[in-house]
């Protein structure tokens, strides 16, 4: 009865390790599926996971509104006064989190295009369009990129940081109407898109922000019950937050069988839009009941903590970085016109598997310790209003 009458360690209400879990989870699974594509082995994740890899960009959607919004709701929950947000102040501290990361990969990315197809108007219009973080809202930019294909999602996050200023003060008033709104707006656009499933446009548009407001709404949302719970006196008992805990776990395997799912879809860009808030609903709950659970020891903490800080650089380089190392470069070394997966190397494929992971990671901490925390410590040192990562 001891252990079960001694307290647990206090809820880190103003950055859980559960959303430093959801987001290093949610990186893996697009780096796996992207690095899958180019090794073809299979061992690195399970092959639900592998296939339906890409909707881990979902996941992220829904992570940066409950980060960004999480200090509203402590704060409503504490009774304390709302956060000031002053629109220019909170779009230069977004400019310096994202862009020299992104603008140094970018230019990685220029230069293998112009050296593999050489100097082009439709290149000019690419970069252009990835200057502007438009490349999503510019078609040949996004389904015919010649730059660095993963970075459609910048697009998507801009312009949720474009409208934050004016939302986060409307949820924190009007909650529920805020939030219905958007998801209604995210229900209207998907009945109006899914007829047009297999033209151009649908491919063009399925990914387009209005395809993910009901997507925001749950992690504002997650935010709203997460500072809810968080304050009350019952997390000072280790019961139920063992039971949070438990109820994690069952929300993983609620996430795991979404995963699964979306793999088996047989039209899965169809199935993506349609399953697109039963996967995040299942992130959400992972995410707020980890959150509320037990916390981690201080190592796990530590360490889940270092990893998330990588995953910013490390989605922006681990695919252009694979397909460099396979096609430009030719490693792991290969001869001839077909590479070693199409001709079921095995021993190949784990090696191009190990390479591709170890070459990405090394460039993603070089990243962040050389460009991204550089910047980080500019914003902390040039603070006027606190805000979490994306």
């Amino acid at each position: 009865m001891g252990i079960l009458n001694r307290a647990p360690a206090p809820i880190d209400t103003d950055r859980p390790a559960a959303a430093d879990f959801v987001r290093v989870l949610a990186t893996w699974a697009v780096g796996a599926f992207h690095i899958w594509q180019q090794s073809w082995y299979g061992g690195a994740a399970p092959a639900h996971w592998l296939r339906a890899g890409s909707v881990g960009v979902d996941l992220l959607v829904m992570l940066s509104a409950f980060c960004l919004f999480l200090p509203w709701a402590n704060a409503a929950v504490r009774d304390q006064p709302l956060p000031r947000i002053r629109p220019a102040e909170f779009y230069r501290r977004r400019a310096l989190r994202l862009l020299p990361a992104y603008y140094v990969s970018l230019l990685f990315s220029l230069v293998l295009a112009v050296a593999r197809r050489g100097w082009s108007k439709a290149l000019a219009l690419d970069l252009a369009a990835h200057l502007a973080l438009t490349q999503q809202l510019y078609r040949p930019a996004y389904l015919a990129c010649q730059l660095n294909g993963v970075t459609w999602t910048l697009t998507v996050f801009a312009l949720f940081y474009l409208v934050f200023p004016l939302l986060a003060p409307l949820c924190a008033k009007w909650q529920l109407p805020t939030l219905a709104a958007l998801g209604l707006v995210q229900l209207g656009y998907t009945c109006w898109l899914l007829p047009q499933y297999g033209s151009g446009d649908y491919s063009a548009r399925f990914n387009q922000l209005p395809a993910f407001s009901g997507v925001l709404a749950v992690g504002l949302a997650a935010a709203w019950v997460f500072a809810k719970f968080a304050h009350g006196g019952w997390a000072q008992h280790i019961l139920p937050r063992a039971g949070c805990t438990a109820l994690g776990l069952a929300a993983l395997i609620w996430l795991d069988a979404e995963m699964r799912a979306q793999a088996a879809a047989a039209e899965y860009q169809q199935f993506q839009l349609i399953n697109r808030m039963p996967l995040v609903l299942a992130a959400a709950a992972v995410l707020v009941c980890f959150g509320l659970g037990l916390t981690l020891p201080g190592v796990l903490r530590r360490a889940l903590r270092w990893l998330a800080a990588l995953t910013y650089s490390f989605y922006l380089w681990h695919q252009m970085l694979t397909v460099f190392l396979k096609y430009d470069l030719h490693l792991p070394a290969w001869a001839g016109d077909t590479p070693p997966n199409q001709l079921g190397d095995a021993a190949w494929m784990h090696r191009a598997d190990l390479l591709y992971w170890a070459a990405a990671l090394a460039v993603s901490a070089a990243a962040y310790y050389l460009i991204e925390k550089p910047a980080a410590n500019f914003i902390a040192t040039h603070k006027t209003v606190s805000q979490p990562r994306m």
